[in-house]
């Protein structure tokens, strides 16, 4: 996704969210490596309705909710086919100090939406082996205030070596889980949404301008 696409969802997260949703693309991102890390795909009717904390938001228009999902979900996308085709090359979206022109990374947020993504995803609480734990563990550290205290007392090399642990660790979850994914399975429904009913993810837009997409 180019920086025109990142800047849009920046504006309409903040334009649309509340005080406990996802606020920017970089916590977007975060948030989405972790959704298809997980031991099972979860569909947009429970990873859209995270994104606002369950507050939707009413969209200025119909065709302004489309843009929204098509750029989260080529976001999605872009992360999913890096951890599994490229994991070598897998850059997590960070922010930098002074406005981008500083060389110290900001993560925080990212780390704080992959640990709501973990969460949504239902493996957050799951007993890991020691490898994955400390990588579950170091992008804790950045992304709970439980890790402030520690990261305070860091030198400019321990805060960068902490950072630089910080896209190996998603690498090493997604592989973990990968290999016990699980195989979803068929689900039958008495009553299927139709093209032009309202979507059952609850945005409010028809179905075939959402989910059906």
């Amino acid at each position: 996704m180019d920086n025109r696409g990142l800047e849009k969802l920046d504006q309409m997260l903040m334009q649309y969210g509340n005080d406990d949703s996802i606020l920017s693309a970089s916590e977007l991102d975060g948030y989405f490596a972790a959704i298809v890390s997980g031991p099972r795909q979860i569909g947009p009717e429970l990873w859209y309705p995270a994104i606002w904390e369950q507050q939707l938001p009413q969209w200025g228009s119909e065709r302004e909710h489309e843009q929204f999902m098509k750029l989260a979900v080529e976001l999605m996308s872009e992360a999913a086919y890096m951890l599994e085709e490229e994991p070598e090359d897998y850059e997590a979206i960070f922010l930098a100090d002074n406005n981008g022109q500083g060389e110290k990374l900001i993560v925080s947020q990212w780390c704080a939406g992959y640990l709501r993504g973990a969460e949504v995803a239902g493996w957050i609480g799951a007993e890991l082996p020691q490898v994955q734990e400390a990588a579950l563990d170091a992008i804790a550290l950045h992304g709970t205030e439980a890790g402030i205290d520690t990261l305070n007392v860091m030198s400019d090399e321990q805060y960068d070596a902490s950072v630089a642990c910080l896209e190996p660790a998603a690498v090493t979850l997604y592989q973990y889980w990968c290999e016990r994914r699980e195989v979803p399975q068929p689900i039958r429904r008495e009553v299927k949404a139709g093209r032009n009913d309202p979507c059952p993810c609850g945005s409010g837009s028809k179905h075939k301008h959402c989910c059906l997409r």
